[in-house]
């Protein structure tokens, strides 16, 4: 009884925790509008570390077994959803960085209504844990282009060009879930989190290192997607002329019967 006890309290203290997302969220909303951009970035980090641990923490837990009747899922897609995406994005309009009047609202409304195909898709995941097709991770890219400051056109067509990533049939790596070169994804996202912090920190002013690492370690992640995309392309088409053969051969066997 006191094991069984312990466990549930250890469920519910992952969703308790998982749950803080909301507080970080709400912080950092309040932070964007009194124009506190520095805030801002910091409670999205801490909402990125907790929604970093917070899936290992529930299926150690286990969740579904220990306290059934709170679906985690859902409350981490809302948290997600609004650390990830919808937060960002306003960012993005309040920054300035969408450019003014209708063209600045209608890339903040294709950014939200484009990531509700991420989340809304019950097939995002592969097999391997891979996303498949831009995860909506519109903090990552307001942070660069918050960062590099370029001119609206350009900002413009890359909010287009990772809307329409979003049906792509291209393989996107989540650190804590893929099992290959795991080690090394872990610390490549350890890297990215702590340079950005360096980087936010010190903006406008540049830190070349910290700059370097942020490079290196997001380029390891993208890459490494990139790799598992092409890999399967190629398993794919090998997989076809196998089955092209095998059905040749077979139509050839009935001929000869």
């Amino acid at each position: 009884m006191t094991s069984h006890r312990t466990r549930v309290v250890a469920a519910w203290s992952v969703h308790a925790f998982t749950l803080t997302g909301v507080i970080w969220a709400t912080l950092a909303m309040l932070a964007l509008f009194a124009d506190q951009h520095k805030l801002m970035w910091l409670y999205l980090g801490i909402a990125l570390v907790v929604d970093g641990v917070d899936g290992s923490l529930a299926r150690r837990a286990d969740v579904k077994k220990y306290a059934p009747n709170f679906d985690g899922v859902i409350l981490d897609c809302v948290v997600d959803y609004l650390t990830w995406t919808f937060i960002p994005a306003l960012f993005m309009y309040r920054a300035g960085l969408l450019g003014e009047g209708t063209l600045a609202v209608v890339l903040l409304v294709l950014i939200n209504v484009t990531s509700m195909f991420c989340y809304a898709n019950t097939k995002m995941k592969t097999d391997d844990y891979y996303f498949m097709g831009f995860p909506a991770t519109w903090n990552i890219v307001a942070l660069a282009l918050w960062l590099a400051q370029p001119n609206t056109l350009v900002n413009a067509i890359i909010v287009v060009f990772f809307s329409v990533l979003t049906w792509a049939p291209i393989t996107f790596v989540h650190p804590f879930r893929v099992k290959r070169f795991m080690a090394l994804n872990v610390i490549a996202t350890l890297a990215w989190v702590v340079s950005s912090g360096v980087l936010v920190v010190y903006y406008p002013v540049q830190v070349h290192w910290a700059f370097i690492i942020w490079i290196v370690s997001g380029l390891w992640i993208v890459v490494l997607g990139l790799i598992r995309t092409v890999t399967a392309k190629r398993s794919q088409r090998a997989s076809a002329a196998v089955s092209a053969d095998e059905t040749v051969l077979a139509g050839a066997a009935d001929t000869e019967r």
